[in-house]
C-alpha cells in the first residue's frame, strides 16, 4: 500500500450492514466516494466551477467487512489525461494485513455551468502531479 499517499479512516453506521451482518455491497461505492471527496479536499480542489463525474467504476470484493472491522480507504490518481483521469482505491485494515476491496474509476472533468466535459484545470493537474509524484 506504499503507492498510496492518501488514506482516511471509515466510520460505519448500523444501516451500512445487511441482514447477514456484512457491509452491503452498495455501501462500498458510497465509502469509496467519500474517500474520493476527501482526496479532492486534500489537494485543494474545491469542485466549484470544474468538477468531475464517474465515467467507469470497477470493484473487486476480496474480504467481507463486518461491524467490528476497522477500515482505511486508500485513494490515488494514477493517470492524468486531457479531460479525464484514473483513480485507484483500496479498503484495508489499519495494519494493511487485510485488503477488503480494490477499485478503479475513470473520472471526466465537467463544467458545472453547462454540464459539459472540460480539460482538467492546469492548477489541479499541477497539484495532483506534485502530490502523486507523477
Amino acid at each position: 500500500m506504499q503507492e498510496f499517499n492518501f488514506k482516511i479512516s471509515v466510520q460505519f453506521r448500523y444501516s451500512d450492514f445487511d441482514m447477514l451482518g456484512h457491509l452491503n455491497s452498495a455501501q462500498y461505492v458510497t465509502i469509496l466516494e467519500l474517500g474520493r471527496l476527501e482526496y479532492f479536499r486534500a489537494i485543494n480542489w474545491n469542485l466549484k466551477e470544474v468538477s468531475n463525474v464517474v465515467a467507469s467504476f470497477k470493484i473487486d470484493y476480496l474480504n467481507q467487512i463486518i461491524p467490528t472491522n476497522e477500515v482505511m480507504v486508500h485513494v490515488r490518481i494514477t493517470r492524468l489525461g486531457n479531460k479525464s483521469f484514473s483513480m485507484q482505491y483500496a479498503m484495508a485494515s489499519p495494519d494493511e494485513s487485510i485488503i477488503y476491496a480494490k477499485a478503479e474509476t475513470e473520472q471526466v472533468c465537467i463544467l458545472k455551468n453547462g454540464n459539459t466535459s472540460t480539460p482538467i484545470p492546469a492548477q489541479i493537474k499541477k497539484q495532483i502531479t506534485l502530490f502523486e509524484k507523477l
